[in-house]
């Protein structure tokens, strides 16, 4: 089932008592982020402020968050039960990201309802909070789809990146070369040209889902996005720039990067997903030259940041995309036997083990993959008798299959990798002196060795029976019995 547009999805959570309309005054500047983090914790519904100090009068008054924080929600918008299991969701993102949909070209459409340009041009006139409270300024990239288009290729990107006001018709962006616009902006940097952004608040959610699920290279996340909505996304062509942008979308800001590094500007810090905050820096700055939005548009933000006790809609968006995605990967690359996978923050993957080396084939696949810019640090292999949702299960892997001593443990040094992981030293997640971040990642096979001795007493097979089994007799003897015990 297609949304529309972000109305039409705030209507259905409405309707499905998933929405909480917050009529009291609210302050941008931190409370709004307070109140995001205790609803997020307590799995809360979706909010949207509707009364924001200094809003009042402004184009924008009301901003929306949380659409995604929950796997119920993240069903529902893609059509399916609210209580679809997490592997169904999961299997159906997975499907989708395989077979994208064509996207329709139209010639104008809601978001053309005003445009902006020149001197009017104020990203002041929108909602946009100071979601935590070290924060450098107001964050206005945190839930949105940032567009740049290949120079060379002609190939659209959609991606998930942050940004901060720093003035009126600027906003500062960490932007990492080994990422998709980050390649886009070498390029342009090569052509000593400044490279066109476009960037999209408010349309369904899924797009934004797209965006943040490091998809290949090569495949345009508007045509996954249509494929997880049922329904081609319907794009228009911005005004400054050669780019296109969903025609019923709230708010498109348009603009340019400088390809001169004189022209960056401090950015940061700013309160990361890792649930750490990222530093500032010197880094590009984006130079708004148009605002397109509807009337009366609804700005679109989330809060960043998510741990074991506080998650928020990172904590349902990528365990869902990122472990379709690896799933996938593997698949493409031909490795057999893989059952489960689940890639977040720590890479669990169930295998059928089919010959020795198996986890290594693995995590090889995966490393060499674009997605592992920010993925597979630590990746985890298990047999199919282990329940990769079930710590203590894994945990029972862990403990009594893995030896050091047997090489049940590869590291797999001075790769690339997150540019945000506070355990790399800052020197070394320099994005604009390195493209990336640098890490030694880490591959545990949790899976019974086969070098191991087979053992006569326990049928030939190179691990002891289980001790917890009972045997079939005493299972049929106890069940048929039981009543008799007197048990409760």
């Amino acid at each position: 089932m297609a949304y529309k547009n972000l109305r039409e999805w705030i209507g259905r959570l409405e309707s499905e008592g998933e929405l909480s309309r917050v009529k009291t005054e609210v302050d941008w500047d931190e409370e709004i982020g307070a109140i995001t983090r205790k609803v997020y914790c307590k799995r809360g519904p979706a909010l949207l402020f509707e009364n924001i100090k200094d809003h009042k009068d402004t184009i924008s008054t009301k901003l929306f968050t949380g659409g995604l924080q929950t796997i119920s929600r993240l069903a529902m918008m893609l059509g399916m039960p609210k209580e679809a299991h997490i592997k169904d969701v999961t299997e159906r993102v997975r499907q989708c990201f395989k077979n994208p949909m064509d996207v329709k070209q139209v010639k104008t459409g809601p978001v053309k309802e005003n445009v902006i340009t020149g001197a009017d041009v104020d990203l002041y006139q929108f909602p946009v909070p100071k979601w935590h409270y070290l924060d450098g300024g107001r964050y206005i990239n945190t839930f949105c789809g940032v567009v740049t288009k290949d120079p060379e290729t002609g190939i659209t990107n959609v991606g998930l990146y942050r940004g901060m006001i720093l003035s009126k018709n600027k906003i500062g962006v960490l932007l990492v070369p080994g990422q998709g616009w980050g390649i886009h902006y070498l390029k342009y940097q090569e052509l000593k040209k400044p490279m066109p952004v476009a960037i999209v608040y408010g349309y369904d959610d899924a797009l934004v889902f797209s965006a943040a699920a490091s998809l290949p290279r090569d495949l345009d996340e508007y045509r996954v996005t249509g494929a997880l909505r049922g329904e081609p996304v319907e794009l228009v062509k911005c005004e400054t720039v050669d780019l296109e942008v969903p025609a019923e979308a709230e708010i498109v800001v348009e603009g340019y990067i400088s390809p001169n590094p004189d022209d960056w500007e401090m950015e940061g810090p700013f309160g990361e997903y890792t649930g750490y905050y990222g530093e500032s820096a010197k880094r590009p700055v984006i130079e708004v030259s148009c605002i397109t939005h509807r009337n009366e548009p609804i700005f679109r933000g989330t809060l960043e940041g998510m741990d074991h006790n506080n998650p928020n809609e990172d904590s349902s968006i990528l365990v869902v995309s990122l472990s379709a995605i690896a799933k996938n990967i593997l698949e493409s690359q031909g490795v057999p036997g893989v059952l489960e996978v689940s890639a977040v923050p720590i890479t669990f993957v169930k295998i059928k083990k089919l010959f020795r080396g198996h986890a290594k084939q693995v995590a090889a696949a995966l490393w060499g993959s674009s997605a592992a810019q920010y993925l597979f640090k630590f990746v985890i292999v298990v047999e199919e008798d282990t329940n990769i949702w079930n710590r203590r299960a894994v945990e029972g892997a862990l403990s009594y299959r893995v030896n050091a001593a047997e090489d049940d443990i590869v590291f797999f040094p001075g790769t690339f990798g997150s540019v945000l992981d506070p355990s790399t030293r800052i020197k070394d997640r320099d994005e604009m002196r390195f493209g990336t971040g640098k890490w030694t990642r880490i591959l545990i096979d949790a899976t019974r060795n086969w070098d191991y001795e087979k053992v006569p007493e326990w049928g030939g097979q190179v691990y002891p029976p289980s001790a917890t089994a009972l045997s079939e007799e005493q299972e049929e003897l106890v069940n048929r019995r039981w009543r008799e015990y007197g048990i409760d």
